[in-house]
């Protein structure tokens, strides 16, 4: 597995995990409104291109772990075009992560009254390749903000995707991913029952 300092490029149909935190690890979410500012720039930059399995946003930092789909289809002067090649895709895609982070720390930059850089330099993905690992995520992203002792119940948290799958509100996670990688709703909820260890995983925020 490549080290966390490795910048590897995204490529079309692959999982990843995909996070950052602030710069000098501070603060990127000061407000109940930021949080949903956040999502809604994900929702308008990648909706279209990737799909969210799970995502947990506490204040220092963020976790999603997506797949990226295996065509896209972008804007090119005034015709749409559908793109294939899976290099090409995961370009796409890292283009639209750097205009989320430059559209949120501007928003944040002016409502703060600061300046310069909201997140450390190059956000970290990391392939996930292996079914298990690809499980723990699942868990390890819900159960951050418990980790962290912001709530005593993960299961609580606003801000993450967990609710999205025991409810059956709309939503834009793609839960039939989700519960397919562990075949089923009741499986899903098992392996959220208990306390995961990373194993063979590397640590991370």
């Amino acid at each position: 597995m490549p080290s966390v300092n490795t910048i590897i490029p995204l490529i079309g149909g692959k999982y990843y995990h995909i996070y950052n935190r602030g710069i000098n690890k501070s603060q990127i979410f000061f407000k109940q409104e930021n949080y949903s500012y956040f999502l809604l720039l994900w929702k308008k930059y990648l909706s279209d291109n990737v799909n969210v399995l799970a995502y947990c946003l506490i204040p220092n930092h963020f976790h999603f772990l997506i797949k990226l789909n295996e065509k896209i289809s972008i804007q090119d002067g005034e015709n749409r075009i559908e793109i294939t090649d899976e290099i090409m895709i995961g370009k796409n895609v890292s283009e639209a992560f750097r205009r989320l982070f430059i559209a949120y720390s501007q928003a944040v930059n002016i409502q703060e009254n600061r300046t310069g850089s909201l997140f450390q330099r190059n956000f970290k993905r990391i392939e996930i390749e292996d079914d298990n690992h690809l499980k723990y995520l699942f868990f390890y992203i819900h159960y951050n903000p418990e980790h962290h002792r912001l709530i005593s119940d993960f299961k609580d948290y606003r801000f993450s995707s967990y609710k999205a799958y025991i409810t059956n509100q709309s939503t834009k996670i793609a839960k039939h991913f989700g519960l397919e990688i562990f075949d089923g709703k009741n499986n899903f909820l098992d392996y959220h029952k208990y306390q995961h260890e990373e194993k063979e995983f590397l640590t991370l925020e």
